[in-house]
Protein backbone atom coordinates (compact mmCIF):
# COMPACT_ATOMS: atom_id res chain seq x y z
CA UNK A 1 0.00 0.00 0.00
CA UNK A 2 1.24 3.46 -1.17
CA UNK A 3 2.07 5.69 2.34
CA UNK A 4 -0.52 9.14 2.16
CA UNK A 5 2.80 10.83 3.99
CA UNK A 6 5.86 9.47 1.58
CA UNK A 7 8.35 11.64 3.15
CA UNK A 8 6.77 12.25 6.78
CA UNK A 9 5.84 16.10 5.60
CA UNK A 10 2.64 15.89 7.14
CA UNK A 11 3.98 14.06 10.87
CA UNK A 12 7.02 16.80 10.90
CA UNK A 13 4.92 19.55 9.97
CA UNK A 14 2.37 18.85 12.74
CA UNK A 15 5.75 18.48 15.52
CA UNK A 16 6.94 21.86 13.99
CA UNK A 17 3.55 23.59 14.50
CA UNK A 18 3.03 21.89 18.11
CA UNK A 19 6.61 24.23 18.57
CA UNK A 20 5.11 27.40 16.89
CA UNK A 21 2.20 27.46 18.58
CA UNK A 22 3.92 27.93 22.09
CA UNK A 23 5.20 31.21 20.85
CA UNK A 24 2.34 32.48 18.38
CA UNK A 25 -1.30 31.84 18.54
CA UNK A 26 -2.77 34.06 15.86
CA UNK A 27 -3.89 31.58 12.82
CA UNK A 28 -2.31 34.07 10.01
CA UNK A 29 1.36 33.98 11.82
CA UNK A 30 1.09 30.04 12.42
CA UNK A 31 -0.29 29.55 8.52
CA UNK A 32 3.14 31.46 7.45
CA UNK A 33 5.73 30.03 9.71
CA UNK A 34 4.19 26.06 8.53
CA UNK A 35 4.41 27.50 4.90
CA UNK A 36 8.08 28.68 5.17
CA UNK A 37 8.95 25.45 7.13
CA UNK A 38 7.25 23.05 4.31
CA UNK A 39 10.11 24.47 2.13
CA UNK A 40 12.46 23.14 4.29
CA UNK A 41 11.08 20.09 4.30
CA UNK A 42 11.12 19.81 0.33
CA UNK A 43 14.43 20.83 0.22
CA UNK A 44 15.62 18.23 2.64
CA UNK A 45 13.54 15.84 0.74
CA UNK A 46 15.41 17.03 -2.45
CA UNK A 47 18.91 16.91 -0.69
CA UNK A 48 18.01 13.41 0.95
CA UNK A 49 16.85 11.74 -1.78
CA UNK A 50 19.16 12.88 -5.20
CA UNK A 51 22.15 11.28 -5.73
CA UNK A 52 25.43 13.21 -6.20
CA UNK A 53 23.09 16.72 -5.79
CA UNK A 54 24.96 19.32 -7.82
CA UNK A 55 25.52 22.93 -5.15
CA UNK A 56 24.28 20.13 -2.18
CA UNK A 57 26.16 22.26 0.26
CA UNK A 58 23.89 25.90 -0.97
CA UNK A 59 20.59 23.96 -0.40
CA UNK A 60 21.88 22.69 2.63
CA UNK A 61 22.64 26.17 3.56
CA UNK A 62 19.46 27.23 2.90
CA UNK A 63 17.46 24.73 4.72
CA UNK A 64 19.85 25.46 8.03
CA UNK A 65 19.52 29.48 7.62
CA UNK A 66 15.72 28.96 6.98
CA UNK A 67 15.11 27.29 9.83
CA UNK A 68 16.97 29.48 11.76
CA UNK A 69 15.31 32.41 10.84
CA UNK A 70 12.26 30.51 12.05
CA UNK A 71 13.82 30.42 15.34
CA UNK A 72 14.73 34.27 15.30
CA UNK A 73 11.05 34.74 15.32
CA UNK A 74 10.33 32.84 17.64
CA UNK A 75 12.82 34.68 20.20
CA UNK A 76 11.93 38.23 18.71
CA UNK A 77 15.43 38.41 17.61
CA UNK A 78 15.27 40.84 14.43
CA UNK A 79 18.89 41.55 13.41
CA UNK A 80 19.13 37.78 13.67
CA UNK A 81 16.62 37.20 11.11
CA UNK A 82 17.72 39.40 8.52
CA UNK A 83 21.09 38.09 8.94
CA UNK A 84 19.77 34.84 8.00
CA UNK A 85 17.71 36.41 5.44
CA UNK A 86 20.40 37.42 4.14
CA UNK A 87 22.67 34.11 4.30
CA UNK A 88 19.44 32.28 2.39
CA UNK A 89 19.65 35.19 -0.51
CA UNK A 90 23.66 34.62 -0.60
CA UNK A 91 22.69 30.89 -1.13
CA UNK A 92 20.03 30.74 -4.08
CA UNK A 93 22.35 33.39 -5.91
CA UNK A 94 25.36 30.97 -5.62
CA UNK A 95 23.06 28.08 -7.26
CA UNK A 96 21.75 31.39 -10.05
CA UNK A 97 25.52 32.12 -10.34
CA UNK A 98 27.05 27.98 -10.42
CA UNK A 99 29.48 29.38 -7.74
CA UNK A 100 31.30 26.89 -6.41
CA UNK A 101 33.93 26.47 -3.50
CA UNK A 102 37.78 26.30 -5.65
CA UNK A 103 39.12 26.52 -2.48
CA UNK A 104 40.03 30.15 -2.28
CA UNK A 105 38.21 32.31 0.56
CA UNK A 106 36.06 34.54 -1.70
CA UNK A 107 35.16 31.80 -4.02
CA UNK A 108 31.47 31.72 -3.10
CA UNK A 109 31.39 35.85 -2.19
CA UNK A 110 28.40 37.38 -3.56
CA UNK A 111 28.74 41.14 -4.72
CA UNK A 112 27.09 44.03 -5.72
CA UNK A 113 27.95 43.46 -9.19
CA UNK A 114 26.66 39.78 -8.87
CA UNK A 115 23.59 40.91 -8.02
CA UNK A 116 23.81 43.26 -11.14
CA UNK A 117 24.38 40.88 -13.59
CA UNK A 118 21.26 38.67 -12.62
CA UNK A 119 18.91 41.40 -12.50
CA UNK A 120 20.11 41.89 -16.35
CA UNK A 121 20.24 38.29 -17.31
CA UNK A 122 17.59 36.54 -15.34
CA UNK A 123 14.56 39.16 -15.06
CA UNK A 124 11.91 36.49 -14.67
CA UNK A 125 13.94 35.33 -11.27
CA UNK A 126 12.68 38.60 -9.31
CA UNK A 127 16.24 39.61 -8.93
CA UNK A 128 15.11 43.53 -8.21
CA UNK A 129 13.00 42.17 -5.10
CA UNK A 130 15.89 39.52 -3.92
CA UNK A 131 18.52 42.46 -4.08
CA UNK A 132 16.29 45.20 -3.02
CA UNK A 133 16.02 42.58 0.65
CA UNK A 134 19.60 41.79 0.53
CA UNK A 135 20.42 45.78 1.10
CA UNK A 136 17.84 45.89 3.70
CA UNK A 137 19.02 42.90 5.44
CA UNK A 138 22.42 44.38 5.30
CA UNK A 139 21.36 47.52 6.86
CA UNK A 140 19.91 45.12 9.93
CA UNK A 141 23.04 42.96 9.99
CA UNK A 142 25.73 46.52 9.91
CA UNK A 143 23.66 48.08 12.58
CA UNK A 144 22.70 50.61 9.84
CA UNK A 145 19.79 53.99 11.53
CA UNK A 146 17.88 52.58 8.67
CA UNK A 147 17.38 49.19 10.46
CA UNK A 148 15.69 50.83 13.79
CA UNK A 149 17.14 49.13 16.15
CA UNK A 150 17.17 50.03 19.58
CA UNK A 151 21.78 49.74 20.26
CA UNK A 152 21.06 51.50 23.46
CA UNK A 153 18.99 48.76 24.76
CA UNK A 154 19.81 47.73 28.17
CA UNK A 155 21.14 44.09 28.93
CA UNK A 156 17.55 42.96 30.56
CA UNK A 157 15.97 44.75 27.50
CA UNK A 158 17.53 42.25 24.79
CA UNK A 159 17.28 39.19 27.12
CA UNK A 160 13.40 40.43 26.88
CA UNK A 161 13.76 40.98 23.07
CA UNK A 162 15.26 42.92 19.76
CA UNK A 163 13.17 43.52 17.36
CA UNK A 164 11.34 46.87 16.28
CA UNK A 165 8.78 45.02 13.61
CA UNK A 166 5.62 43.78 15.16
CA UNK A 167 6.46 39.74 14.60
CA UNK A 168 3.08 39.48 11.96
CA UNK A 169 4.84 41.60 10.28
CA UNK A 170 8.24 39.99 10.41
CA UNK A 171 6.86 36.28 10.16
CA UNK A 172 5.03 37.48 6.77
CA UNK A 173 7.83 39.10 4.68
CA UNK A 174 10.13 35.97 5.80
CA UNK A 175 7.23 34.12 3.94
CA UNK A 176 6.86 36.40 0.95
CA UNK A 177 10.76 35.83 0.70
CA UNK A 178 11.30 32.43 1.02
CA UNK A 179 8.79 32.10 -1.75
CA UNK A 180 10.78 34.12 -3.88
CA UNK A 181 13.46 31.71 -3.44
CA UNK A 182 11.85 29.00 -3.52
CA UNK A 183 10.57 30.20 -7.23
CA UNK A 184 14.20 30.64 -8.13
CA UNK A 185 15.28 26.97 -6.46
CA UNK A 186 12.34 25.22 -8.75
CA UNK A 187 13.95 27.49 -11.81
CA UNK A 188 17.12 25.61 -11.74
CA UNK A 189 16.03 22.02 -9.76
CA UNK A 190 12.92 21.16 -11.21
CA UNK A 191 13.93 17.96 -12.55
CA UNK A 192 15.16 16.60 -9.16
CA UNK A 193 11.67 17.91 -7.59
CA UNK A 194 10.33 15.80 -10.37
CA UNK A 195 12.16 12.78 -10.12
CA UNK A 196 11.89 13.06 -6.03
CA UNK A 197 7.89 13.59 -6.18
CA UNK A 198 7.40 10.95 -9.05
CA UNK A 199 4.94 9.57 -7.46
CA UNK A 200 4.13 11.85 -4.11
CA UNK A 201 2.11 14.83 -6.54
CA UNK A 202 -0.27 15.23 -3.43
CA UNK A 203 2.62 15.19 -1.23
CA UNK A 204 4.76 18.31 -3.58
CA UNK A 205 0.96 20.44 -3.68
CA UNK A 206 0.92 19.99 0.15
CA UNK A 207 4.22 21.48 0.89
CA UNK A 208 4.84 23.88 -2.05
CA UNK A 209 1.39 25.39 -1.71
CA UNK A 210 -1.18 25.94 -4.42
CA UNK A 211 0.72 29.43 -6.18
CA UNK A 212 4.13 27.46 -6.15
CA UNK A 213 2.85 24.50 -7.32
CA UNK A 214 1.08 25.77 -10.23
CA UNK A 215 4.43 27.53 -11.19
CA UNK A 216 6.04 24.52 -10.79
CA UNK A 217 3.65 23.10 -13.11
CA UNK A 218 4.03 25.75 -16.22
CA UNK A 219 7.97 25.27 -15.50
CA UNK A 220 7.88 21.31 -16.44
CA UNK A 221 5.57 21.87 -18.74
Amino acid sequence: MLSHDPFDSRKNLRSFKEEAQRHFNNEQDLNNLCSVFKFCILLDSVVTNTHNLSHKSHIQGLIYDTMNSIVSTFLLRERYLYLNIRSVIENIARIALSKSDGGDAFDGTVRRKDFMFLKENKPNENWKFMHETYIRACAFVHLSPQSGLNISSTFKQLVADDHQTNPTKQILNLQKILSSVMRIFLVYFKEEVSTVYFRAQADLQFVLGRSLYKFYQELIG
